[in-house]
């Protein structure tokens, strides 16, 4: 029996806070099955880069 298992890391551009940063999400997929789960972190969505779904350079 085959398994398949993905993690996906991305931000929520839609739910940026006053200072101007969005939260970073974590999706685990299992066999089609999806779950979203907050990373507790956030980043300047200028700083993140959505091809490679992970932060540029240094940041923190």
């Amino acid at each position: 029996m085959n398994k398949t298992f993905n993690l996906l890391f991305f931000i929520k551009k839609n739910k940026i806070r006053n200072n101007g940063t969005a939260p970073i999400y974590l999706r685990i997929t299992i066999d089609g099955k999806a779950a979203d789960i907050a990373a507790k972190r956030y980043i300047d969505p200028k700083k993140w880069d959505v091809k490679a779904h992970k932060a540029l350079s240094n940041s923190q």
